[in-house]
Formats: C-alpha cells, sequence, structure tokens
C-alpha cells in the first residue's frame, strides 16, 4: 500500500540506545526471571511471526529476539518474516488468501476491525490475567481494542506532538510555542519572513498526509466522521480547517512544495535546523539533538473553546486463528515473550517508540531522557487515537486525495472534502 496505518519513524535514526545486538542478547537472556514465560510446549510445534519493518535494525532484532524464545523454548520453532511496512497489508492479506496466514504478527491498528470481521484473529480475553492486564498503560491497550474486546497487544505507541526549532524562534522574536492555530500560523509566517526557513512542515504527499490535516481538523473542532456516515467530513469545522492549511501554505507559512512534501522527506530537513515547527514523535527530538538542535516540544494547538487533546498512534500484535491448538498455544508463549520487559526496552530504545508497557517506561532512561519525558507526560493527559473502524484505511485514502486535490488548487477545500463524503461513507458500510 502507498499509504498505511503505521507508526512513521526518521531513516536517521541510528542505534544509539543500546549498542548492539550483543546487548540483546544479554538483555533478553534475563526474560525468564519475569516469571511469565511457561515451560516448553511438550511436542514440537512451528509457528510463523510476520513481523514488520521498523528501520533496518529490525531485520536483525526480531529474528534474534526468535532464537532466544526458541533457546528458553526447545520444543517451539519460530519462523520469522521481516516486511516492508508499505507492502505489508498487500503481503498479509495474500498470505491469507493462499491458506498461509501467520500464527502471530505485527499490523496496523486500523487493519485490525477488518481482520476481525473476516474471523481471522483469536481474541485474547481469555488469555489475558489482571495483572498481566495491568502491566499495559491503560491508553495503549484501550487503542488496540475493537468493539470492547482485546484482539491485540500494543506493539508500538507514538504521541505526537508539536516539537519547535528555539534557534529559529529566537531570530523571529517569538518567545514561546503556539497554544492556538491561528498563532501557529502567525509564527510560521513570521519565521519564513525573518529568516527565510520554512514556518511549519506540512506532509502533502503519500503516508500521512491526512493526519497532518486532522491535526487543526480536530483543534477547529471538526470530526472524521459521524456514526457510519461521512457527512461530517464536509462540515463547517472541517473546512475551515482544511482552508486554513491552503492560507497557510499560500501565504508563505509551509514549505514551499507541500504537495511533494512526504514525512520522512520532511524529518531531516527540520532536524537540520531549516523548520521551524513540526509535528511529529519523539525520534523527531533526537534526531535534532544529536544534530545539536536546541528545541522544545509543547502540545499540539487547539481554537479557543476547542478542548486540545494529543494524537496516539499504535500498531498492533495479533494471533491469528488459523493455528491448530498447540500452534495457538505457542503463540501466546511467544507472545508473552515478546512483551517481557527486556524485550519491549530493547525495541523501544531501538526505534524510538513510546513505551507501552508501565515496568518500560519507569526506566530512568525512558523517564529522563529530553527525547521521551515530554510524550510520556503527554500520554497521561488528554489523549486520542485513530478510530478503530472497519474501512478506516479507506477513509484515509477519501481524505488524503481530497487533501491533496486542495493543497494543489484543482479543487476548492470545500469541493474536495463534499466529494470525499460519499467515498468515506462507502468505507463504512
Amino acid at each position: 500500500m502507498r499509504r498505511r496505518g503505521r507508526i512513521i519513524m526518521s531513516k536517521a535514526r541510528k542505534l544509539k540506545a543500546v549498542t548492539g545486538i550483543s546487548a540483546l542478547l544479554m538483555v533478553c537472556g534475563t526474560a525468564t526471571a519475569f516469571g511469565r514465560v511457561p515451560a516448553a510446549t511438550a511436542k514440537p510445534v512451528t509457528i510463523t511471526f510476520d513481523a514488520m519493518e521498523y528501520s533496518a535494525a529490525a531485520l536483525k532484532f526480531f529474528p534474534r529476539f526468535a532464537k532466544e524464545f526458541e533457546a528458553t523454548h526447545p520444543n517451539i520453532k519460530v519462523n520469522v518474516r521481516v516486511i516492508s511496512w508499505s507492502s505489508g497489508e498487500q503481503v498479509l492479506n495474500t498470505e491469507i488468501g493462499a491458506g498461509h496466514a501467520p500464527n502471530v504478527a505485527i499490523i496496523g491498528t486500523r487493519w485490525l476491525p477488518g481482520y476481525v470481521n473476516d474471523g481471522l484473529i483469536q481474541p485474547l480475553t481469555s488469555y489475558m490475567t489482571p495483572s498481566f492486564t495491568r502491566e499495559f498503560y491503560p491508553a495503549a491497550l484501550d487503542s488496540v481494542k475493537y468493539k470492547g474486546t482485546v484482539y491485540a497487544l500494543p506493539e508500538a505507541m507514538s504521541v505526537r506532538l508539536l516539537v519547535y526549532n528555539k534557534n529559529l524562534f529566537k531570530k523571529a522574536g517569538i518567545a514561546g510555542p503556539p497554544k492556538t492555530w491561528t498563532q501557529l500560523a502567525a509564527d510560521a509566517i513570521k519565521i519564513h519572513k525573518k529568516t527565510g526557513q520554512s514556518g511549519y512542515a506540512l506532509v502533502g504527499s503519500q503516508v500521512e498526509t491526512s493526519l497532518d490535516y486532522w491535526y487543526p481538523m480536530w483543534g477547529f473542532g471538526g470530526k472524521i466522521f459521524s456514526g457510519a456516515s461521512g457527512a461530517a467530513a464536509a462540515s463547517p469545522a472541517d473546512v475551515k480547517a482544511l482552508q486554513f492549511l491552503v492560507n497557510l501554505i499560500h501565504n508563505g507559512g509551509t514549505e514551499a512544495s507541500v504537495t511533494a512534501a512526504t514525512r520522512t522527506g520532511l524529518e531531516p530537513v527540520f532536524a537540520a535546523g531549516k523548520i521551524g515547527m513540526m509535528i511529529d514523535g519523539p525520534w523527531l527530538v533526537a534526531d535534532a539533538l544529536a544534530a545539536k538542535l536546541p528545541v522544545g516540544v509543547a502540545s499540539v494547538p487547539s481554537q479557543p473553546g476547542v478542548p486540545a487533546k494529543n494524537v496516539a498512534i499504535t500498531d498492533s500484535f495479533v494471533m491469528f486463528k488459523n493455528s491448530s491448538k498447540a500452534q495457538l498455544k505457542a503463540a501466546w508463549e511467544f507472545t508473552q515473550f515478546m512483551f517481557t520487559k527486556p524485550v519491549r526496552t530493547y525495541f523501544d530504545k531501538v526505534e524510538g517508540m513510546l513505551p507501552t508497557m508501565k515496568i518500560v517506561g519507569q526506566e530512568p532512561f525512558f523517564r529522563n531522557s529530553p527525547e521521551f519525558a515530554p510524550y510520556l507526560k503527554a500520554l497521561n493527559g488528554p489523549t486520542r487515537f485513530e478510530p478503530v473502524v472497519p474501512g478506516f484505511q479507506a477513509v484515509s485514502l477519501a481524505y488524503t486525495d481530497a487533501v491533496e486535490a486542495a493543497y494543489s488548487g484543482s479543487l476548492s477545500p470545500k469541493q474536495a472534502l463534499q466529494q470525499a463524503v460519499p467515498k468515506i461513507t462507502a468505507a463504512l458500510k
């Protein structure tokens, strides 16, 4: 898929948190100390794990996780397939159609309802003990529920906050981060006029184009949809938010070529000190600090009278129903292993993710980190997640097409959103 529902991260992020794969073996070697990895299954059994490629490091550490699990579960063999996120959903659907679905997999949470409705995903409610459930941040676990049932564990999570360049703010004479979208526009335009750099990074092509529009849409009081209808997409608040972004582009508050701008293309430009503000995850802060760029972090703006909520996004770890009884048991044992403290700590550090488990979030590395601390704090405040509903991938595509049309000028914001309404309604049925 060209656009997908995963957590996006910067290519520039390196393995700074842990020194190498040897460290993985050291930390994972203590996994059984946490008391949740059962004894080896009696009879030999093989399971398949479809992992997604968060970064190049995933090509190494996911197979290493499996090997470490096999060392403590000698009767379970784990075949690992690391798949690119860009083709992840397509590959999974092809495997499922051919009768070769994995036993466990990482998926975009927005794919979850479709797989559940097709009867493919194993509910986890009967597996989840109260003590295991309490190990997760409630917001993280709630984000991967569908119709009140736990069908997944939160594999990865990112809260999005406004990251701002302190150098450009100082040069433009701006005292602090904006609290409203109106102020953000004024600051972005001022930064461009005073410094010649882009004031605000706006994704206008491919992945996350819709999400970058939803930030101000929510901030203006709009909705993605209402019930099973897409009519809310063309509400006055939604149209006002899209017009706001179009005006910001025309007034020089963004990069020059918004319709060609991608998330991964903008992140290194920000880290190089050439953008004033960008809404993104903790990896952007890490990249900026690594480049010795002083940055600040603030909540996403909201218009007066509209409650401010920061946006969080998750990926899901699921078990497929195609398994035999022995495979289901082995799949759950592997799932438990993948959610032990050493494994989660390594994954979150290397991939720059927010911890989904409390025991990991309490680590000094996360609590005291300038990259992670503000994001963990935000997670404890008002937070919103993308809706977990069937057809949400198609909903996002409809918005992306509308937003791109408005940015390019081929349609007015109102026309673009009105054309998206029937597509969104059809996707929700």
